[in-house]
């Protein structure tokens, strides 16, 4: 259980929010329903009046087992029997202790044994299992009887604290046990592998029966119980001794071949271009030359004209470096004095700058090199321009935000180098630098003004749409109904308060002359209806009157159609 949270400072709790319970461990502890929270200790609310004149620092509780202990949370110090200054207030509540009690008190408390803190306690409860010998195969229930009646038994005053302490302490002895197993395994391998290295009669051809022989008494022999790791053992040491041996054989021949190969050095008719046949017939009376065998030496030989022959192509390489190293130095002169001309800026390209150097003997001489071309140094060039525009822009940056100051969209270079008139180390910076920083701040500023007229127009569009969908807004509305009306939504609030009228005002005037046309067109409608009444009437007349002549015609062309047949 965590540890319990008392109630908020400055409030005040009657005793029917308390509620008392008893931990797994057999504590008592106290509960809120209103705040709540949780206390070890008994709230106010619940103390008796006895308790509630408890003006000292100790405090009673209860074990698992119900037996009454008191805590002194300053000292740290817990005692069994009732501390004398409780007895002492508590006979103020009912009447004064005799003199010869007092003594009797004080008497009991100084042959009580205390412990400050809670290490102590713990520690004293450790020693006295240590003292009783308890064994780590012993029960919890054994082991109560034989340390119960030990002062010390009381040093933890809970049961499940004396059980806790109980079960720390098997498990650390169970683990000392076994590490003082494991060291004394350890020991006697150690024992075993100094023994081996001691013996005067170790050789590259002894067995491992020949060692059983002779440390079959011994008392690290006994402690190594299997006979597979002893041998393993002894194979190991007999791997790390032939390895030995052989090392120092192979260091020894390599001084030996280090000395030959001073030889050839000091010989002055000893030349990497010499035979090897010519050279083992001179230093065929060397005694350090006679040591080696003939492989070894032809070995030391030809290590030793590799050796001469890689010195002599690192000199070249040197001088070859020193020369190129020059002129590269000389072409970034060059690119140095171009930059300086106006020549090269952040955003050249080099198809473009090769076409101005490609004369200049500077750049001739970069032509066939290894390593890094004049191409690559160009590029390296540009990044340096470009950290020294970055280091240039952070410097202005600082600046311009200590004197607070804003570029807009409007702002010009001129205005913008005035302010800083002041900053010496301003001029100092390139001035293509400084173009280029403050055509930066405006064109973020016009893209701000961008993004800001952007956000209007779209805060404008739902404003409008917004009135559109609200049906009760007519011609009729005023700004003040519509703001009591739609001033709460989203829409509404994210204009400002003289767009959202001038936009109202443009809305109710469409509203209004959309209403006007409607009347307009009804009125016309109705005259029209009348008028379409006498056409048709004046049509009909009309239509009557054209009958006649059309059938008369059509006669007329009948009788004529006759009267030609009648011919033929």
């Amino acid at each position: 259980m965590a540890a319990p949270q008392g109630p908020p400072n400055g409030t005040t709790t009657s005793g029917a929010e308390w509620t008392e319970h008893t931990h797994s461990d057999g504590r008592r502890y106290y509960y809120n329903r209103a705040t709540k929270a949780s206390s070890w200790d008994k709230p106010e609310a619940l103390k008796s009046a006895s308790e509630r004149l408890n003006t000292t620092s100790w405090k009673e509780y209860k074990t698992a087992d119900g037996r009454d202990y008191f805590f002194n949370p300053i000292t740290k110090q817990s005692v069994w029997d009732m501390p004398i200054e409780l007895k002492r207030l508590r006979g103020l509540a009912k009447e004064e202790s005799s003199e010869e009690e007092k003594e009797d008190e004080k008497d009991d408390e100084d042959d009580e044994p205390t412990w400050n803190t809670a290490e102590e306690r713990r520690n004293a409860f450790r020693t006295l299992l240590e003292d009783k010998n308890i064994k780590i195969t012993i029960k919890w229930e054994e082991a109560i009887k034989q340390i119960q009646n030990d002062k010390r038994f009381q040093a933890l005053p809970t049961a499940g604290e004396r059980k806790q302490g109980f079960a720390e302490y098997i498990t650390q002895t169970k683990k000392r046990e076994k590490e003082e197993e494991r060291e004394k395994k350890k020991k006697a391998k150690d024992d075993f592998i100094e023994a081996l290295h001691d013996w005067k009669d170790m050789n590259a051809s002894l067995r491992f029966k020949d060692v059983a022989e002779e440390f079959c008494d011994k008392e690290f022999w006994k402690l190594i119980e299997e006979e597979d790791e002893r041998d393993e053992l002894f194979q190991d040491f007999m791997d790390e001794f032939e390895k030995k041996s052989k090392d120092e054989r192979r260091k020894k021949r390599k001084d030996y071949v280090e000395k030959v190969r001073v030889i050839y050095e000091d010989q002055s008719d000893i030349t990497p271009t010499s035979r090897w046949r010519d050279v083992a017939e001179s230093l065929r009376e060397n005694d350090t030359f006679r040591w080696m065998t003939k492989l070894e030496a032809l070995t030391s030989w030809e290590e030793w004209v590799a050796s001469a022959e890689k010195k002599e192509l690192e000199l070249k390489r040197k001088a070859k470096f020193r020369v190129e190293r020059k002129y590269r130095d000389g072409f970034r002169d060059l690119l140095e004095q171009q930059h300086k001309a106006g020549k090269i800026t952040m955003s050249s390209l080099w198809r473009d700058q090769v076409q101005l150097v490609y004369t200049e003997p500077r750049y001739e001489a970069m032509i066939g090199m290894s390593g890094s071309n004049a191409h690559d140094l160009f590029d390296d060039f540009l990044e340096g321009l470009e950290e020294k525009y970055k280091q240039d822009r952070a410097q202005i940056k600082k600046w311009a935000k200590a004197k607070g100051l804003v570029v807009t969209s409007t702002s010009t270079y001129e205005w913008f180098h005035e302010q800083f008139k002041g900053e010496e180390a301003f001029i100092n910076i390139a001035e293509s630098h400084r173009t280029m920083f403050y055509a930066s701040l405006v064109e973020k500023a016009k893209e701000q003004d961008e993004d800001a007229e952007k956000a209007a127009k779209k805060n404008r569009k739902r404003f409008v749409e917004l009135l559109q969908k609200t049906r009760d807004v007519t011609d009729e509305t005023d700004y003040p109904s519509a703001e009591k009306l739609l001033g709460a939504t989203g829409a509404w609030s994210a204009v400002d308060d003289h767009t959202r009228r001038q936009c109202f005002q443009i809305f109710v005037g469409q509203l209004k002359i959309q209403s006007e046309s409607r009347k307009a067109e009804k009125g016309g409608a109705e005259e029209y209806e009348n008028d379409s009444e006498g056409d048709r009437r004046k049509d009909k007349k009309n239509k009557n009157a054209k009958k006649r002549p059309v059938a008369e015609e059509e006669d007329d062309d009948r009788a004529a159609k006759k009267s030609k047949k009648h011919k033929r």
